[in-house]
């Protein structure tokens, strides 16, 4: 220990001996006479936290656990004992009490520099020694350990008390992570920025893409994904101990998080979207008898979080639910709650899809459109009930519409707007290509060695559907790459052998781009016909599916030319449409099709009804992007509608131009 706290207090200490000093700190917690003692003193827990974690283990009311203590304690060594689990009280006592610590330590300078990072920052030590803490509590814990045992078990709940104290610091922007910039702070809303016609986006509470990267890559992140993914943790319940006490930690900072808080909220949002996808990854490879995360508790936590009435907390909501969609929606009984009795609740989707703000209706319209209303290759009566539902409440919309538009102009009022708004000005979402383009082998390489259509196609990634989607409206084809030999004369030698140079090859591809943008334009009935048509897995050779290059896109914030804009001017509105469908049938053609109700805007629909042509124009224009991508994507090579790609969708920067 005395090399740990030497290494560990240096001002730059390597990766390798970082990991190296976590191992050799977990042996000496579990060997050496003293040790134990005086590290989780170091971390001096909070009897609050020690509650907190304790609550969230699943624990007979007014259990004894001094029985349990004694057994499972003679298990381990008796450096350890001591730090076995009776209750909160007795622990915070012998906490406070002074350790009678052995000789030998006694020159080591246990509460210098390195105490920061054996708490949690600056560097993996507390991580390293986490994951080697679970593989040696492995070793001494019995397999068929109850739940009150493993609570006991030395030094156990210290240890999940001091990851909740690290939890609750990245839910608080701490833990040394990139701070924000001063340009996101949230001191500005929404409705502010639209407060004039001429109002200019210069500052949005938006947080920048390097505060998701950043967090994605944190380390207890990183210690999550490596304890479940490999074999860090050995054999034995030591992976399945972790997940389990992990997601119990995580369940605890979400109900410490304040629901009007929105940048906690977005932290916790960020912590769901990394922490719940390892997981379900884990529960799926180890085949586990029982389900271990507890989904009831996390959809009522999105649901609780659609009520803080912030427009951010609803957008990084919306983004959290697009992203990981397949894995919430994985079981047939989650899919209904979530689509039926939350985001197609009549109240709910007219307070939504009519929502005051252009951002909020923008992500909530896509959910619906690239989510909702996904293709896949057989439908249940499930997905079918849903498609019929989202046409009923679409139509419900028309027609307030409708009769409001008619109530206001007998009145004499002016007429209810229809002009599309930007999702914020002066900007919309585009499709674009987010996959990098392969890196040449070396500076001096012909044109035909780099456009040679020799890289590996995967047709099997469209199956998972979530982080592969759409297409910008300047995407070409595949078959537009290619360099006419008309224009070769015109390309200097330095061009030639620069390979960066291919992406400025604009000027070759206005043909294959008009051919691509009318084969998009085609008639809504060929639309139907070629995204909807019966299709075979097998080419009319008798073989599969053609091999074609997998893309992946996503929705990115751009500016655009106000002159050049759809958004802005009033539309000519019709019946609203569904993104995919098999046949028209699903829409009612009366009011009452689909149950007892009247066309009469009434509730919230009078209450937001002024935004409800300019919601209906947006619907829409998604629709025409979404069949228009689809079309170009099928002209491309795609096979067949169920292997388009979904682009995805995140909160990005929002930052003036310049």
């Amino acid at each position: 220990m005395g090399y740990v706290v030497e290494k560990m207090s240096s001002r730059n200490v390597p990766a390798s001996v970082v990991a190296f000093c976590g191992k050799a700190t977990a042996f000496a917690f579990f060997h050496c006479e003293g040790v134990a003692d005086i590290l989780v003193r170091l971390w001096a827990p909070t009897q609050e936290t020690i509650r907190r974690a304790l609550a969230e283990h699943p624990l007979r009311k007014n259990v004894d656990l001094k029985d349990s203590s004694d057994s499972i304690a003679t298990l381990f060594p008796s450096a350890l004992r001591g730090l076995a689990f009776k209750s909160t009280r007795l622990t915070i006592r012998y906490l406070r009490s002074r350790p009678q610590l052995p000789l030998v330590t006694a020159r080591i300078p246990w509460h210098g520099p390195w105490v920061g990072r054996w708490a949690g920052r600056d560097t993996d030590l507390l991580f390293g020694f986490v994951k080697c803490y679970y593989h040696l509590l492995n070793k001494f814990l019995p397999s068929d350990a109850s739940p009150e045992e493993t609570l006991c078990a030395p030094g156990y709940l210290l240890i999940q008390a001091q990851i909740l104290t690290v939890l609750d610091s990245v839910i608080k922007g701490g833990n040394g992570q990139t701070p924000l910039d001063p340009l996101f702070a949230p001191s500005l809303h929404y409705d502010e920025l639209l407060g004039e016609a001429d109002a200019t986006a210069s500052v949005l509470p938006f947080p920048p893409a390097v505060t998701n990267r950043s967090l994605a890559e944190h380390r207890l992140i990183s210690l999550l994904r490596d304890s479940l993914s490999g074999s860090a943790l050995g054999v034995g319940r030591a992976r399945e101990l972790f997940a389990e006490s992990f997601e119990r930690l995580l369940k605890a900072t979400a109900r410490r998080t304040s629901l009007f808080n929105h940048s906690a909220c977005f932290a916790l949002c960020d912590l769901m979207e990394e922490a719940l996808a390892i997981l379900v990854r884990y529960e799926s490879s180890a085949a586990l008898s029982a389900p271990s995360l507890d989904w009831s508790f996390w959809l009522q936590v999105c649901r609780q979080m659609m009520e803080s009435q912030n427009t951010m907390t609803e957008i990084r909501m919306y983004a959290f639910l697009y992203s990981l969609w397949n894995t919430v929606t994985a079981e047939e009984n989650r899919k209904r709650q979530i689509c039926l009795e939350w985001l197609l609740d009549e109240k709910y989707f007219q307070e939504q899809f009519n929502h005051w703000c252009p951002m909020v209706r923008a992500y909530y319209m896509r959910l619906l459109c690239w989510r909702l209303g996904q293709p896949s290759e057989t439908r249940s009566e499930l997905d079918i009930r849903i498609m019929r539902t989202l046409a009923l409440r679409l139509y419900r919309v028309w027609e307030g519409f409708l009769s409001l538009q008619t109530d206001t102009l007998e009145k004499g009022g002016p007429r209810i707007s229809t002009a599309p708004c930007s999702p914020a000005p002066c900007r919309r979402l585009l499709i674009i290509r987010s996959d990098s383009q392969p890196s040449p082998g070396g500076m001096f390489l012909t044109f035909d060695s780099i456009l040679s259509p020799s890289s590996p196609t995967v047709a099997t990634a469209y199956e998972r559907h979530g982080s592969i989607g759409p297409i910008i409206e300047a995407e070409e084809s595949q078959e537009s790459r290619i360099i006419p030999s008309v224009g070769k004369k015109s390309w200097s030698l330095l061009k030639n052998i620069m390979p960066f140079a291919v992406s400025t090859l604009d000027t070759y591809r206005s043909t294959d781009k008009q051919q691509g943008m009318e084969k998009a334009k085609t008639a809504d009935s060929a639309v139907q016909t070629k995204l909807h048509g019966p299709r075979s897995s097998k080419n009319s050779t008798g073989g599969h599916d053609t091999a074609f290059r997998v893309h992946s896109f996503r929705f990115s914030l751009e500016w655009i030319d106000g002159e050049k804009s759809l958004f802005g001017k009033e539309r000519q509105l019709y019946q609203p449409r569904l993104p995919y469908s098999t046949s028209d049938d699903l829409f009612p053609h009366d009011a009452t099709e689909y149950g007892p109700g009247s066309p009469e805007p009434v509730g919230v629909i009078t209450n937001q009804g002024k935004y409800a042509g300019r919601a209906l124009a947006e619907w829409d224009l998604l629709v025409d992007e979404y069949r228009d991508f689809s079309m170009r994507r099928l002209a491309q090579g795609v096979p067949r509608a169920t292997l388009v790609e979904t682009p995805t969708l995140g909160v990005e920067t929002f930052r003036r131009a310049g």
